[in-house]
Parts: structure tokens; sequence; C-alpha cells
């Protein structure tokens, strides 16, 4: 292997090439970094040019890593870790509250807590910016994928601080403990393992699945429509005159919200302000979080499924 005396190991062609081992592709990888996939290219011919070897050949299934590709992987998995240490613990000593917060929570708390949150922020701290990232996928926060997290499922890793935020209730099912054959509902494209078991548990053999979402908005409109009975939090389903709750007497199936980030960015100050707005917020708004917002009924708390609100003609029923 040829060494040049001088730009050796630079970072952004490590950084393109682990994007490429990992995306298998340089259009894959082009889209991770957010940048057209001619500058991958030219990244990793830089690299090769400079290491002297090839460290990846095209195949008909895209990029495959070379001996040598395989060779300095790990060493380059090595520096990128640093890298991202590094820039931890410099944003973690930041004292200004000014900057770029990015926050990844699922859809329905982006809609009811953490927009009005954001609202509310920037009126005292105009130079904050927020980047808000919604959906079921979990992004890593050691890799600063995001800086703060709001999930349902609490992660395990050593080096994230994980604060209790409050609990969430969810729908419980009708027909408890017969399953929901012959019903139509609506379910996620793969079950967040933070809603498991989902249906409280309830067999779903026989139920037919009239649709399948991630987003739980969408699954609220599709339940409006008499798509079918869906499992929504119930502060959302609440919000809609058009959807009731079945089985209303089934106590609530409650999730525990948390807040999420890296132990490294506990110190900065931008942080520190984001996540002292949102758990504020979950205070608030604890009752309507936990019991949602309809009355009571006076035999127990109306917790149960949601589905499209039933009309004098009973074009639909409740299955109770």
């Amino acid at each position: 292997m040829n060494r040049p005396p001088h730009g050796f190991w630079q970072w952004d062609d490590v950084r393109f090439f682990l994007a490429v081992a990992r995306a298998s592709s340089l259009s894959g990888a082009a889209r991770a970094l957010g940048v057209g996939h001619v500058t991958v290219g030219r990244h990793i011919t830089q690299l090769e040019k400079r290491l002297g070897v090839t460290l990846l050949n095209r195949t008909p299934d895209g990029f495959a890593m070379t001996a040598a590709g395989d060779a300095i992987l790990r060493q380059c998995i090595a520096m990128e870790n640093a890298a991202l240490d590094l820039e931890r613990v410099a944003a973690g000593r930041d004292a200004l509250v000014t900057g770029l917060v990015r926050v990844t929570t699922t859809e329905a708390l982006a809609h009811q807590i953490i927009a009005p949150t954001i609202a509310a922020l920037r009126q005292t701290h105009r130079d904050l910016q927020i980047d808000l990232s919604v959906g079921v996928r979990s992004l890593d926060i050691a890799r600063r994928d995001a800086d703060l997290a709001v999930r349902f499922a609490r992660p395990a890793a050593s080096d994230l601080i994980c604060r209790k935020l409050g609990e969430v209730v969810k729908s419980g099912v009708p027909k408890r403990g017969q399953g929901l054959a012959g019903r139509d509902i609506i379910t996620f494209t793969g079950a967040p393992a933070a809603t498991s078991p989902f249906f409280m548990g309830e067999s779903l053999e026989g139920a037919h699945v009239a649709l399948r979402c991630d987003n739980p908005l969408i699954q609220l409109k599709a339940a409006a429509n008499e798509v079918g009975i869906a499992e929504l939090a119930c502060f959302l389903g609440d919000a809609s005159p058009d959807l009731v709750r079945v089985w209303p007497n089934e106590p609530p199936a409650g999730r525990t919200a948390w807040l999420i980030i890296h132990q490294d960015m506990r110190r900065s100050a931008r942080i520190r302000a984001v996540s002292a707005a949102i758990g504020d917020a979950f205070r608030r708004q604890r009752k309507i979080l936990e019991q949602g917002s309809r009355i009571r009924s006076t035999t127990g708390p109306m917790t149960a499924l949601v589905q499209a609100h039933t009309d004098s003609g009973g074009r639909t029923s409740s299955p109770q």
C-alpha cells in the first residue's frame, strides 16, 4: 500500500466510504448523506487513490467490499465514533439557547404535544431552530441522527439518559377475550415494539386487515370513514366527532412516554431548553393524555377502540 506524504485519511472520504458500505450503492449513500451520487463517487475515488487500493467492487446487486475494504472497515467505524463523540462533547458544552435541535417522535405526539411546544418555545428563543422528524422509526441518538427523542420504547443503551414524561392511554378491544374475528381493523405496516401486545393481546385470527398505515392521523381519518376499527391514543380519537369508543368500560392500555438524550448533550443550553419545554407540556396535558377528552361514563373510564360514529339508521354498530 503506497502512502502519500500529505492528505492521508481525510475524514470526509471515510464518512462517504462508510455510507456506501452500509447502503451498498452510491444512490443509497447519497440519499443518506443528502448529496448527489457523483459527489459520493468522487470521495470514494479520492480515498482509494490516497490508499492505493480498491475498496469497493461494483456488482449486479450493488457495491461489494473488497478484501482491502473489509480490512479497514472496523478502523473507519472507530474513526466515525470518535468524531461523533467529539461533536457531542463540544455541543454539550454549548451555553447559548441558539442553533439547531433535532427532535424525533411519533406523529400523534408531534400533533398533540411537540409542535405546539415548539411554537411556544420560539416566542422566547427566536434563534432556536427545530428539525422535527416524525414516524415509527427510531432514530439513533448515539449517531446524532437526532438530539432528543420522545418515544414509547425505552432504549437500553447505558450512554442514553431516559426521563419519564408520563402515560398515554390507548383504547381497549370489543368483547374482551373473544378476539376480533370478522371485524375490519386498521393497523400498522409493522407494529412498533412499544405497542406490543397490539390490540391488548386480543386474537386477530379471522380479522380482516382493511388498512395498514404507520401514520395515526391517517388511521383516524380512515376509521371516521368506516374503513375499520383502529387502536388510537384517546386524545386523538376523542378529538374527532365522527368517532366513538368501543367497549367503554375497559381500563385503558397506558404507554409510558420517554424523553431520550445522549449523556454528552445534557449540558447544552439549547437541549436543556427544549427538554424542559417538552416536559412542561406533558405535565400540563397529563389529564388529556391519560384519560382522553370525553366525559367518563358512570360505570367507568371510557376507553375502547374507535370506529365511525353510529347514526340513527344503524349504518355502523359498536361490537359490544
